[in-house]
């Protein structure tokens, strides 16, 4: 089952990437970021794809498309799971702690702000101002308290744990404005309001499906559930409308 994770969500950051580059040649190379969900392994920025393993991030340079070639790897801490891109950072979920480094310079990714947690399974979304976590203590992850967590990042160096919200084994998690979608297994879809991005109070819950990950994309949610893709139309951003199943 987690293989086959990696495998969807890196296939729609790969799939979404080439509609946004099709849709706007005139854009520099750098203004273009993979949409990916919050469980990818990998992420494309730019001229550059960037990818986690347990222990290395690695970058690989395919402003030749044809030819990539991996120009850096930096060793990380124990146990990296998610990579999430916002501007010119990446946001690394662990099983230990949140990572941001800095893609100032693409080719060396910089380590430049951290909080450290207990031992879970840890993806995350983030914006200029605020990441949220979603940490799944059991046997596997391991025993910190499962829930959201909302750390304040303005100082990109210190970021702050604002808030906790528990919730039963949480998994992937998106953002679209003033939306948070946190899959919440076989609970369902929480949505929450976050107008205040360090307090998000609960609108409602999707229930009916194993919800794993989510993708917000323009006005449509693309959730993976248990038994496939499950569209969503949020041009109401609090009121998902189901569009229809893309089926196993």
């Amino acid at each position: 089952m987690k293989k086959l994770a990696c495998i969807l969500v890196g296939s729609l950051t790969l799939f979404l990437y080439s509609c946004e580059k099709d849709a706007g040649n005139s854009a520099s190379a750098s203004s273009e970021v993979g949409k990916g969900g919050s469980l990818a392994k990998f992420t494309i920025v730019g001229n550059y794809i960037y990818a986690v393993s347990m222990h290395y991030l690695y970058t690989v340079d395919i402003s030749n498309p044809t030819a990539p070639v991996k120009v850096n790897q930096s060793l990380l801490s124990f146990d990296m799971e998610t990579i999430y891109p916002y501007k010119n950072r990446l946001y690394i979920g662990s099983r230990t702690g949140l990572y941001i480094y800095s893609i100032d310079t693409a080719s060396s990714p910089r380590l430049i702000g951290e909080a450290k947690h207990g031992r879970s399974c840890d993806p995350v979304v983030a914006n200029d101002t605020v990441s949220y976590s979603t940490l799944k203590g059991n046997s596997f992850c391991g025993p910190a308290t499962s829930g959201l967590y909302v750390h304040d990042v303005k100082n990109i160096n210190n970021p702050v744990l604002k808030k906790t919200i528990p919730i039963n084994e949480p998994i992937g998690l998106g953002i679209a404005d003033s939306a948070l979608y946190v899959c919440a297994a076989g609970e369902g879809l929480k949505v929450f309001k976050i107008n205040n991005a360090y307090d998000p109070v609960i609108n409602s819950t999707i229930p009916g499906n194993y919800f794993i990950d989510v993708i917000p994309y323009n006005d449509m949610l693309i959730c993976w559930t248990r038994d496939g893709i499950r569209l969503y139309d949020i041009s109401n951003r609090l009121n998902p409308q189901f569009i229809k199943l893309i089926a196993n």
